[in-house]
């Protein structure tokens, strides 16, 4: 998972909404900026219909937790949406973002192309270590 450069300020400022949390797929086209402050560059080379909406599903239960003395982790419900009437896809990667404010967070590549076909689950499925694990120098 890629931080976009404002990221750790946003959160620093606890000007992220943990509820507005959305994940948005995007395509090819896409390529990943950590300069970006906005979600135009993702909108443009958005991935939706077919059962995964415009914008993206929220994730739920998002917290926030200290790990141990130097780390903390952002981690939620992982994310299932059933393709429907065609396929979810390809989808190159995705955007984790603040609804509220429009900034993106995080960014992941996926390893190859990802598509679910008519019938079939899209999963987005967090890692072990959550959404993403901050570690402060010791």
């Amino acid at each position: 998972m890629q931080l976009y450069n404002h990221t750790r300020a946003q959160f620093a400022g606890q000007t992220v909404d943990l509820t507005a949390l959305k994940v948005m797929l995007v395509g090819a086209g896409y390529t990943f900026a950590a300069t970006e402050t906005a979600m135009t560059a993702a909108t443009a080379a958005e991935v939706s219909g077919n059962g995964w909406t415009a914008g993206g599903p929220t994730i739920a239960n998002v917290t926030g937790s200290v790990v141990n003395t130097n780390e903390g982790q952002i981690d939620g419900d992982d994310i299932s949406v059933t393709a429907s009437g065609g396929d979810i896809g390809p989808a190159s990667g995705l955007v984790v973002y603040d609804s509220i404010s429009g900034n993106p967070l995080f960014y992941e590549s996926f390893a190859a192309e990802q598509t679910a076909g008519d019938g079939t689950p899209f999963n987005v499925n967090w890692a072990a270590e959550g959404i993403y694990t901050v570690e402060a120098p010791a």
